[in-house]
């Protein structure tokens, strides 16, 4: 007896729900966009109509999830608990996120603040609201931190920090909860060619912009040479889509290991910050300053050749 073909367009129907914070554009839109077309059903946090439109297609449904609004979360959660399909919620993806980046005695204690809320806070609370939910699936929390939650390089100090701590954190609740059968896994993305990765550049100019004479002179060939050299690496960055994809199967692997580098400069940064001596890291960091430093001063005209006035 033949048995009848699979149709291969047919999407596969696990049953199960996956949050996406973040999911708006960039890595978050493109994680919601692979795990639906796994078959999960995805809720993409969004924070305004518009986003919630440019998202919505099959398999992934906009919710509205600004991560630093209580509400918010408490909604998504009854939105889990009274699913009309009785679906469980299989996974989290904490990927949602701020960039402002600037020197440690220039950056305003409001916008450290606001990363923290954000990079931080924000996910600790979602965690909070839907690990229930994932203790009775035996489900899966992905936290998206970064290179520089290894390897804090000049002007990214706030940056870096909230991701350290998200680091920690992870570390902790993994070891919390893996008797409970759930897991915890930490993705670590380099450069990846983003709409947030681009605007960072723009806000630490108009930060730059803003800087008093003393911190001009202090800090502003650091700042004009790390976002000369930011944009430049971001031209040959991972695209976005490709980390989504990546994220998505880190999700879903069965046997998943605790962390996982994304594109090949944070699979080249993080065992070398890890490993050097901080002293001889310093010495490379402020070497290639002083490379971008040069490649970013603007080249002087040529002397005119002639007689003297």
């Amino acid at each position: 007896m033949t048995r009848p073909r699979k149709d291969p367009r047919k999407k596969p129907q696990k049953n199960e729900l996956a949050v996406v914070s973040g999911a708006s554009s960039g890595i978050g839109a493109a994680t919601a966009q692979t795990l639906a077309a796994m078959g999960y059903h995805v809720l993409a946090g969004v924070r305004t109509d518009s986003e919630a439109d440019a998202v919505r297609a099959d398999g992934v449904e906009p919710v509205t999830l600004d991560i630093t609004v209580p509400e918010h979360i408490e909604a998504l959660a009854r939105r889990i608990a009274d699913d009309p399909d009785r679906r469980v919620l299989r996974v989290l993806v904490n990927n949602a996120g701020i960039e402002i980046n600037a020197p440690v005695e220039v950056l305003p204690l409001s916008l450290w603040r606001e990363q923290f809320e954000v990079n931080l806070f924000g996910h600790i609370a979602v965690i909070q609201g839907l690990l229930p939910f994932l203790r009775r699936s035996r489900g899966r929390i992905v936290n998206i931190s970064s290179v520089g939650g290894v390897a804090a390089l000049p002007v990214f100090g706030a940056y870096a920090g909230t991701k350290f701590a998200l680091e920690a954190a992870s570390d902790s609740l993994r070891r919390e909860v893996a008797a409970h059968g759930v897991q915890v896994v930490v993705v670590q993305p380099g450069g990846v060619r983003t709409e947030m990765a681009a605007r960072s550049g723009d806000i630490s100019l108009e930060l730059a912009a803003g800087m008093n004479t003393e911190h001009q002179r202090l800090y502003g060939d650091l700042i004009n040479a790390t976002v000369s050299s930011n944009t430049a690496f971001l031209e040959r960055a991972l695209p976005a889509a490709n980390a989504g994809a990546r994220i998505a199967r880190v999700a879903t692997t069965p046997r998943p290991r605790t962390r996982y580098t994304l594109g090949t400069d944070a699979a080249f940064i993080i065992p070398l910050a890890r490993f050097l001596p901080a002293r001889l890291l310093d010495g490379i960091l402020a070497v290639s300053h002083r490379s971008r430093k040069q490649k970013s001063a603007p080249t002087p005209a040529p002397e005119s050749v002639g007689s003297p006035s």
